[in-house]
């Protein structure tokens, strides 16, 4: 009860506690007035690039907007750069910020396809032609741009074709009026238009969300049809992908906190309450965390018992008497101990198992379970070797053949010494399932992710994942403990 009591009172200064950092009022005239500035972009966004080559700004980067909204008003940064639509004029009062600076130059924005695939970008650009003539372009546009509430737009009934090969789309943004959800609809000015386009060739749509590094590597491992998130077309990225004809243009855009919006001051009972609304009821937003915790504990599972089995073959290659088994498994666990776990996980995905029709669950669970066989399998060696010699010879000796001798003498002794060792392997594997949100799963550590972009509340949803996965670690390593007691007697 003393883990929960701790974890109980940092969830509460967490909530409670803020940085003490005063947001800085900055005022900017030109795009010289961001000299000396420290200036928050997103990561693998064109700004990203071009930020990255002033040597008179400091550039942080991020990976989604609510992180770069919550730094902001944090004070860890002083502006953030990125397009004049990415937030609409009310999520601009509601946090407090304001669009500072809107740049001169503009660029064209397009959806992205893979490189080559002329036959669906040549589609889009006629249904693009198609709507510009008939107007419905232009009532879609209005519609979310000419309120100050486009979280409040309901996406009219477009007819959506449940079988044909699918249009995947991945997103790298959540931000109304653009693209975001809405309980577990996409909406927003580019989602409806890719749900009319997909309506008007006849196949029905997936839609994904991956950080902007990610959506070109989809894109260009057959992961993906179409690449979203207000796309700037750039010669370098025309290089790797295909561009359909631009459907608006954009200028780029510096926001900064706004010193005249005071936030109303609440009690700390009230803004829990307000948090837990916001965050978890308004929305059904509870149920990402309920199919996030659902794929958490899936790919978990699944990659224990895969990775037990797997490590089990590969401590016999280790032990074999066949030279050319050991070096494969030597070389086998040096390569997946050495190389970083989120490096392997991204490698399957976009690169070994990209075309073999695996879904992103599966990839993780063959990339989960053959790391962990890497590390488990030196655990399991070692646990057999610290039985003696001697227990094999008097098993044989007893009548045994080896492999009953292994089973019924070696075997559960070994097992009594490496269970409190494999235990934190697994307690291990189960946090580390965390990064599968960088291939396009939803799970935990996603979903609060998701809630973030709608609610940008920088504390609740990350508390509340944090009390989740404590909770399930903690289950888990008591599961795995009671299984040695239950040996050791």
């Amino acid at each position: 009860m003393k883990q929960f009591r701790l974890l109980a009172l940092l969830a509460l200064l967490l909530v409670s506690c803020s940085e003490s950092k005063e947001p800085r009022i900055v005022e900017l005239n030109s795009e010289a007035d961001v000299s000396g500035l420290k200036v928050a972009v997103q990561a693998g966004s064109i700004y990203d690039f071009e930020m990255s080559k002033r040597s008179d700004v400091t550039v942080a980067r991020y990976n989604n907007a609510p992180d770069i909204v919550a730094a902001v008003i944090s004070g860890q940064v002083d502006v953030f750069k990125d397009d004049e639509n990415a937030m609409s004029p009310s999520d601009l009062r509601r946090h407090h910020l304001r669009l500072e600076l809107r740049c001169e130059e503009s660029f064209d924005v397009a959806y992205a396809f893979r490189k080559g695939d002329f036959a669906t970008a040549s589609q889009f650009d006629a249904f693009l032609d198609e709507i510009h003539n008939n107007g419905i372009y232009d009532e879609v546009y209005h519609r979310w741009y000419d309120t100050e509430y486009p979280d409040t737009v309901s996406l009219p009934q477009i007819a959506q074709f449940e079988t044909g090969q699918p249009l995947r789309i991945v997103t790298h943004l959540i931000m109304a009026p653009l693209c975001f959800l809405k309980g577990d609809t996409w909406t927003g000015f580019e989602m409806e238009l890719l749900k009319r386009f997909a309506a008007s060739i006849k196949r029905p749509i997936e839609v994904s969300y991956l950080d902007p590094a990610s959506g070109s590597a989809a894109l260009q491992s057959g992961l993906a049809d179409v690449w979203s998130g207000s796309i700037f077309i750039t010669e370098e990225r025309a290089q790797m992908v295909q561009f359909g004809k631009p459907y608006t243009q954009c200028h780029p855009a510096y926001f900064v906190y706004d010193g005249l919006a005071d936030a109303a001051n609440v009690g700390l009972w009230e803004g829990m309450k307000e948090s837990f609304r916001k965050n978890l009821i308004e929305e059904d937003r509870w149920r990402f965390i309920v199919d996030g915790l659902w794929e958490t504990i899936k790919i978990s599972i699944l990659s224990l018992l895969l990775g037990t089995l797997l490590a089990g073959i590969v401590c016999w290659m280790r032990m074999s008497r066949q030279r050319w088994l050991r070096v494969v498994a030597s070389t086998y666990i040096d390569i997946l101990r050495g190389v970083p776990l989120l490096v392997i996980l991204m490698l399957m995905f976009y690169v070994v198992l990209a075309g073999s029709g695996l879904s992103a669950t599966a990839v993780a669970v063959v990339s989960f379970a053959l790391v962990f066989a890497a590390y488990v399998s030196e655990i399991f060696r070692t646990a057999i070797k610290s039985v003696g010699k001697g227990q094999t010879e008097a098993g044989v000796a007893l009548g045994f053949t080896p492999f009953q001798t292994f089973i019924y003498i070696v075997l559960p002794q070994a097992a009594s010494a490496v269970l409190p060792v494999y235990k934190g392997e697994a307690v291990s594997l189960f946090k580390n399932t965390s990064i599968v949100g960088y291939i396009a799963i939803q799970d935990l550590t996603k979903a609060s992710d998701l809630i973030r972009s709608r609610t940008f509340d920088a504390f609740f949803p990350l508390i509340i994942i944090s009390i989740i996965y404590f909770v399930l670690a903690w289950l888990l390593g008591k599961l795995l403990d009671q299984t040695v007691k239950t040996k050791e007697s």
